[in-house]
């Protein structure tokens, strides 16, 4: 995006006027360790051995990297699955100890069945959730390591959303539960603009804005579209995508502004195809370059 371009997003976004950073070098072959790490412990569907061990890594990967991590956990039963069961949102902060800057966040959880596997036999058991969990979960945690290595300008707030897949097809009403919880107890100081990071590391990955955020948030949205273009990322597609119900939907509700950055193309979804041999290190590099210079960039106070 040229200089013109921030000026007149500016007045809607309290952009500094000022040349972007150079772009920052995202580790790429870090997102995918972590990718790599969390599969192997498994199936993270709530309730299982792998979701406590997911937890227990993602949050020693961020208290190694100097974030100052709060977990938020409470009890959910999901009628899919019939009987309660503990759900944590981990979030981390990093930067100045102020308002403002941005909320970054990616579900942890896996879906505790495979309702789209040409398997019928299988559709009952949880998933592996290589896209569909851990590839969010992998580029924030490697932004993590970023920040301690060069902490960011501005704060940033990461948040490990749970619960997200808990719902049965078709029950919008019983998705989301981690994010629903964390926007009915926003912790404080507040970011000014989110972005939700889904399924990021298809091999095929085509990465889009939501459809209902670039309808709402044109100015965010040409924002995104501009610092792709500059970053040259062959998988962003600008203009319109699909319209997704996910976790950035209680955050808008809420009244944090927030955009979802997904590719919703993936033949892999909710079936036991979804593992890291379908998966990139480079898509999970695209969508990390892409997210970090948005937050290295100078675009916000």
């Amino acid at each position: 995006m040229d200089r013109g371009g921030l000026a007149r997003l500016a007045p809607l976004l309290g952009l500094l006027l000022a040349v972007p950073a150079a772009a920052a070098a995202f580790p790429e072959a870090r997102a995918w360790e972590h990718l790599l790490a969390q599969c192997a412990l498994g199936p993270r569907n709530p309730g299982s051995p792998g979701h406590r061990a997911g937890r227990e890594y993602i949050a020693g990967v961020l208290r190694g990297a100097g974030g100052r991590v709060q977990e938020q956990s409470f009890r959910h039963t999901a009628p899919g699955i019939g009987h309660p069961v503990v759900l944590t949102n981990i979030v981390a902060r990093f930067g100045p100890a102020r308002a403002g800057g941005w909320l970054l966040g990616a579900h942890w959880d896996t879906r505790p069945w495979a309702d789209l596997d040409p398997d019928h036999a299988r559709r009952g058991e949880p998933i592996l959730g290589a896209n569909d969990g851990a590839s969010g979960t992998a580029v924030l945690l490697a932004l993590a390591e970023s920040f301690a290595a060069e902490p960011p300008p501005v704060p940033v707030m990461l948040v490990f959303f749970d619960g997200e897949d808990l719902g049965r097809a078709d029950r919008h009403e019983e998705f989301l539960a981690g994010s629903r919880y964390f926007a009915q107890h926003l912790p404080t100081p507040l970011p000014e603009l989110g972005i939700v990071l889904d399924m990021v590391g298809s091999e095929s990955m085509v990465l889009t804005l939501e459809q209902t955020v670039r309808q709402s948030f044109p100015d965010l949205a040409a924002l995104v579209d501009g610092v792709a273009c500059d970053l040259g990322l062959r998988s962003y597609l600008p203009g319109e995508g699909p319209a997704v119900y996910d976790d950035h939907v209680p955050l808008n509700e809420a009244g944090l502004r927030t955009l979802l950055l997904v590719d919703f193309r993936d033949p892999t979804w909710h079936t036991h195809a979804d593992r890291p041999e379908h998966c990139s290190a480079a898509s999970l590099g695209e969508a990390g370059r892409l997210v970090e210079q948005l937050v290295r960039g100078g675009y916000l106070r």
